[in-house]
């Protein structure tokens, strides 16, 4: 066993702690509650439940993201034994990544919190821009990170497969974030509760730096 398949086992475990993240940010837990799909947008829920609510949604995705970040460092590590600029090209996409990811649940785990610490004690109108306030920083590292995590990752990886830049089946370049959407997407949509799709994405992505570590 070497330290990519090591890796991998840790990437694995990361995500499914990220996946889990997501939970609590997109269901109030009740029965029932067909889940959220924008957790930037404020729910009626937010103040049913308790605080421990969104701080467990915080630090479930700060103990899980080094392992996803490490995970896609060593796939551009290997991908670059074989194609140079692709390897770079995943590495500054996950150290983008890395500064943007966090702070972006950041600001969704914080969303909760200011609104229920307001709620009721001024207009609905005055909450909503108090949220709004707290969010406008985080705008646009929210995006750079969505496009960095999902799209960067998705078209570097599936590029390295089909370049033969990694050695793993051809069938593995679904093994990305934009796949785990579509299936969770399509699992919600039939009524089952889901976890969080870019984390699973990150599952996947361990599973191929395992599958390619054990064939060096």
């Amino acid at each position: 066993m070497n330290r990519y398949v090591i890796i991998g086992i840790v990437g694995v475990v990361s995500g499914l702690l990220c996946a889990l993240a997501d939970v609590p940010l997109a269901y109030s837990g009740e029965k029932g509650d067909p889940g959220s799909d924008n957790v930037s947008r404020i729910a009626p829920w937010w103040t049913k439940v308790p605080e421990s609510h969104f701080t467990t949604a915080f630090w479930l995705s700060f103990l899980g993201q080094p392992g996803t970040y490490l995970t896609m460092w060593m796939l551009g590590e290997l991908i670059g034994m074989k194609a140079p600029g692709l390897g770079l090209a995943l590495k500054i996409n996950t150290a983008i990544g890395c500064y943007t990811g966090l702070l972006f649940h950041a600001d969704a785990c914080t969303r909760p919190l200011v609104y229920r610490a307001v709620a009721g004690k001024v207009s609905e109108q005055d909450a909503s821009a108090a949220v709004d306030a707290v969010g406008k920083h985080a705008q646009l590292p929210s995006v750079i990170s969505a496009a960095s995590l999902i799209f960067g990752t998705t078209v570097i990886v599936t590029w390295a497969i089909f370049a033969g830049a990694l050695d793993v089946p051809v069938f593995m370049a679904f093994f990305n974030p934009i796949f785990a959407t579509l299936i969770l997407y399509f699992l919600k949509k039939r009524g089952f509760r889901i976890v969080g799709p870019l984390g699973m994405g990150f599952v996947l992505f361990a599973l191929v730096l395992m599958t390619a570590g054990l064939r060096i």
